[in-house]
């Protein structure tokens, strides 16, 4: 034991090696093993996905073309740049991302996490935006057995369900005919300006109305954007009898989010602690939930969304159902870690004890005895 100590080259190269073999055994010992709640994320994106392959056989057959360049994925949920209905820019690169069916699994997660059970009442605010976004929302709704009380716009920004022929309620009419989901809006406004349809034209203002009327929708219409958010509310507590338990947004309805400004400011996903004083405006359907204390899940600002949980940004091929960290991850044994932290750490104390030792006994000052 006289040779041990710290600062041998010997002693250090082996506590290094012996570093390296633990840290291989470590990392040879962690498991791809799934995440909380992988059943219903799976069910939940299984279903997105057969939704939008639903959506693709029944307005593409026949020959009818899908933009191919525009949509590469070729889900038939990519819009137009313009149309008659269209009321604003929108990015078409975050449009293609959310046709990945996953995207239900991560509104699974921030459902779980918000701590809803089975029956409770979920309240809506979709737009024509993100139909694929509105279609992931419902298929989460529908694994988990919520009771949804859904309030939709029909206008839509650029890329999203913005072809007359083919908007959102068309959708979600073929869905529920199809059985695929269970429920339809309450009501539908015009969206876009002050949720009336401002900027559109003559024409496209009737075209929703048409729209509205051809899908057995009733028309919220209150004359301005305050009466279409206050007969929001009033639905919304009317149907839930005042026990709305969350509310979802999906898109960026100035109904929903009160303005531009709230929109641009407010932290997109799961938001249990939302407070008045981070609405500038203090407006919007969100900012009546938060007044009353119900938690909310802000879909918009998708590139932070993608950041948080690692989603792919507009995949080429789209991924696979139960594709990423969703669902499964690399986890070690910590049962392992700990013990061979413990062996290493024992190991080096052992070390420094008699190199310490070893250091005392060449201090010692022998006097000479007379």
């Amino acid at each position: 034991m006289n040779n041990i100590s710290i600062r041998s080259t010997l002693v250090l190269s082996i506590l290094g090696a012996l570093a390296l073999a633990l840290l291989i055994i470590v990392e040879h010992s962690k498991k791809f093993q799934k995440k909380e709640h992988y059943q219903e994320k799976m069910a939940a994106a299984k279903l997105s996905n057969k939704c939008m392959q639903h959506i693709k056989n029944n307005f593409f057959a026949n020959e009818i073309a899908i933009d191919n360049i525009n949509d590469p994925n070729a889900t038939g949920i990519i819009g137009q740049q313009f149309s008659e209905i269209t009321s604003g820019r929108g990015s078409l690169p975050v449009k293609l991302s959310t046709t990945n069916p996953n995207f239900a699994a991560m509104i699974v997660q921030q459902i779980k996490d918000a701590g809803l059970q089975k029956g409770d009442h979920v309240a809506l605010c979709f737009t024509g935006s993100f139909p694929a976004l509105d279609i992931a929302t419902c298929a989460a709704i529908e694994t988990l057995e919520l009771k949804p009380i859904l309030i939709t716009s029909v206008t839509s920004s650029s890329w999203g369900a913005n072809n007359p022929d083919l908007t959102w309620l068309d959708m979600q009419k073929s869905l529920k005919d199809a059985q695929l989901i269970s429920f339809m809006p309450s009501a539908s406004s015009t969206g876009g300006n002050q949720d009336i349809g401002r900027t559109l034209s003559r024409e496209g203002r009737d075209l929703v109305q048409n729209i509205i009327r051809r899908n057995h929708i009733p028309y919220l219409n209150q004359g301005n954007l305050e009466g279409n958010i206050n007969k929001r509310m009033d639905i919304f507590n009317k149907t839930s009898k005042g026990k709305v338990k969350l509310f979802i947004n999906v898109g960026g309805g100035i109904a929903s989010l009160g303005s531009n400004t709230n929109a641009r400011n407010l932290p997109s996903g799961l938001n249990k602690d939302l407070k008045i004083k981070d609405f500038q405006d203090k407006q919007g359907v969100m900012f009546e939930m938060v007044k009353k204390g119900v938690p909310v899940i802000n879909l918009l600002n998708i590139n932070r969304l993608m950041n948080k949980y690692d989603l792919p940004r507009d995949p080429v091929p789209l991924p696979k159902v139960g594709e990423g960290k969703l669902f499964k991850a690399y986890k070690y044994d910590l049962n392992l870690v700990i013990g061979v932290s413990l062996v290493f750490l024992a190991l080096i104390l052992v070390v420094m004890y008699y190199d310490e030792k070893q250091n005392k006994l060449g201090s010692q000052i022998i006097k000479k005895i007379d």
